[in-house]
């Protein structure tokens, strides 16, 4: 007359055995394996000695792309005669990008680490494709017109300097010069000479202002040599002071300092003396982001060879090799005025004198980079996309596309992983005529493209399979266990019910 009874109390108590892994499989989905994965993630971005993370932070294991397209001059001849510049892009010109850092120092406090870094360049024959570092390109003298342009202001030197241009750049004294790939973008070429003339003042003061420039380097025999990039392995960029991401793990890889200053000096636009939004250091080096991105973010790039931080927003979701990325793009209002009022924009720099010879601000899409560079130099996105009309103009051979020439980031957002990345800048010169130097009396008047470049990282399929294994195959196996665990713990349930009520409906 027991077993009955004693058969009730264990359909029972399984009942409720198994209402209870219910109970706990929700708590484990809702709670313990996400906070678990977090936790996990937090622990695996952070810079802390002796991670995966630290270490690709001090030396990425892997090269950064560096392409450079360069704006052949097709119509020299006919430029000299006030033509329209027609040019022809040529390249790429493809580079592996190797960066080191040297940690300075870790303040734990502050949740920061200091740091230099240098770069070093390889020329890649097989991105490159068909051009050779070897090639010759025409382009525009960069060195000879920055020149004449900072001497303008006092006419009768810059006339001089015009006549000692041959004196100053023995075989290359023209506006337009043929010159090796190699030898303008690294190794560099030679000028300032020294050697007794009748020009020996013009060149002497010239060489002396050129030899404070970066993009020159002092000879064992006091003549210069002008390299575009030689710089960049020749010396590291500053110091940087960034954050861990161990007390806060959202601000991670957050540059807070520059060479130990919050505000760099170089964007005062017409206010003298001040600190300005635009000198402001924040961002990122584009290499390192927190996890969990959200869709409202606005990310800020920061590179010291432009001075400034460009941002980006929330474009799209996009897959990269199976992985779910979100796109964040620079868009047509990224080198736009912050100001209704362009003229009281800090990037207004009122350095380098437009296409008509005087010093204002430039149209949307330019930036003058005079404060940064120390030459007349203009900043623009490729094909001067999203810039004024006019620039567009100005020159034959452009073809502006959002696809190839607007810089991008596309990060796996739980992570923060960046899946490919790509910064895309242009450089430009003022060309026009400049009172008392002849050479350049008949020269249109435009803002020329020299070269654009593509900077970046697209990760490659070793290093997709590692955030497979780091995150995805241990979140499809979390998915596996509590979706089993809360399946099988359901169908008990239900199975064990089914039976007291079945047993219940018989002893009445």
């Amino acid at each position: 007359m027991f077993a009955p009874q004693i058969k009730s109390k264990i359909i029972l108590t399984a009942l409720i055995i198994s209402s209870i892994l219910v109970v706990l499989s929700a708590v484990l989905i809702i709670k313990v394996f996400p906070d678990g994965i977090k936790a996990e993630i937090y622990k695996s971005v952070q810079l802390i000695k002796g991670n995966e993370q630290y270490d690709r932070f001090v030396e990425l294991p892997f090269p950064i792309i560096f392409k450079v397209y360069f704006f052949n001059v097709e119509n020299v001849d006919e430029i000299y005669k006030g033509a329209k510049p027609v040019i022809k892009e040529k390249g790429p010109y493809a580079y592996k990008q190797y960066r080191r850092k040297t940690i300075l120092d870790v303040n734990e406090e502050e949740d920061t680490i200091s740091y230099t870094q240098k770069e070093r360049f390889e020329f890649d024959q097989e991105a490159s494709g068909n051009f050779s570092d070897e090639d010759y390109i025409t382009i525009l003298n960069a060195p000879a017109i920055s020149m004449l342009q900072m001497a303008e202001p006092f006419n009768q030197m810059a006339g001089g300097l015009s006549q000692c241009l041959d004196d100053i750049f023995p075989n290359m004294s023209s506006i337009f010069i043929r010159v090796r790939v190699k030898d303008i973008l690294f190794d560099g070429v030679r000028f300032c000479v020294r050697h007794f003339s009748s020009c020996e003042v013009q060149r002497t003061l010239a060489c002396n202002i050129a030899a404070n420039l970066k993009n020159v380097e002092k000879l064992p025999d006091d003549s210069l040599k002008f390299s575009l990039f030689g710089y960049k392995s020749k010396s590291d960029d500053g110091i940087y002071t960034v954050k861990r991401g161990i007390k806060d793990v959202h601000s991670l890889g957050q540059i807070i300092r520059w060479n130990n200053a919050t505000y760099t000096d170089y964007w005062h636009g017409l206010e003298k003396n001040t600190s300005t939004s635009c000198d402001k250091v924040q961002g990122t080096d584009a290499t390192l982001y927190p996890p969990y991105v959200r869709k409202d973010y606005i990310f800020q790039i920061y590179s010291t060879d432009i001075c400034r931080s460009v941002e980006i927003k929330f474009s799209k979701e996009q897959v990269y090799k199976g992985i779910k990325g979100y796109l964040f793009t620079a868009d047509n209002t990224t080198l736009r005025p912050k100001t209704p009022i362009k003229e009281k924009d800090c990037f207004c720099a009122n350095k380098t004198r437009g296409i008509d010879g005087k010093k204002s601000c430039f149209l949307d899409g330019v930036i003058d980079m005079e404060p940064c560079t120390g030459v007349n130099v203009l900043l623009s996105f490729p094909h001067f996309l999203w810039a004024a009309e006019k620039y567009l103009k100005g020159v034959d051979g452009l073809k502006p596309n959002e696809d190839l020439h607007s810089t991008f980031l596309l990060v796996e957002p739980e992570t923060g992983t960046p899946l490919q990345g790509l910064k895309r800048i242009q450089l430009n010169v003022v060309l026009r005529p400049i009172p008392y130097a002849k050479q350049t009396s008949n020269l249109p008047r435009a803002v020329l493209p020299l070269l654009w470049i593509e900077e970046g990282v697209s990760l490659t399929d070793e290093y997709i399979i590692k955030l497979k294994e780091m995150y995805f195959n241990k979140v499809a196996m979390m998915d596996i266990i509590k979706w089993t665990l809360l399946g099988a713990s359901t169908v008990l349930t239900i199975i064990f019910a089914s039976f007291y009520v079945h047993k219940y409906r018989s002893k009445n």
